[in-house]
């Protein structure tokens, strides 16, 4: 997981993910409980986009520094990072476009940040 760090908010931080309640089961011995079994079939993901309760207006700068991160890992890194990231449900083909589009700017690109909608629907229960 990644998490900003509040003293200095151009640096980020590298927190180890919880093991999903499936696999803490499984690894006790007994029987998977069929609810932490069935549930889950990516890894967890914790950006704004998947955990909400982000400002409107912090959006673009998280996927900024997210971006800029990304440009520290090597080539290879970053690319298997944004395969996964890429291949979570909730991250659809805007979030994907938009997250490029930072990268290629930390890159030395020219081209205009992108533009994110003013208000998205939730999903339905």
């Amino acid at each position: 997981m990644i998490m900003l760090d509040h003293n200095d908010p151009e640096t980020w931080l590298e927190l180890p993910v919880e093991e999903a309640a499936g696999a803490i089961i499984a690894r006790t011995h007994q029987i998977a409980d069929p609810i932490y079994d069935t549930g889950m079939t990516y890894a967890p993901c914790r950006c704004w986009r998947c955990r909400g309760g982000v400002a409107l207006a912090d959006r673009a700068t998280l996927d900024r520094l997210l971006a800029k991160h990304l440009m520290t890992l090597s080539e290879s890194e970053r690319g298997q990072w944004m395969l996964l990231w890429a291949g979570h449900p909730r991250h659809d083909a805007d979030a994907r476009e938009q997250l490029n589009t930072w990268l290629r700017i930390a890159g030395g690109s020219n081209e205009p940040a992108p533009l994110y909608p003013v208000y998205a629907m939730p999903e339905e229960a």
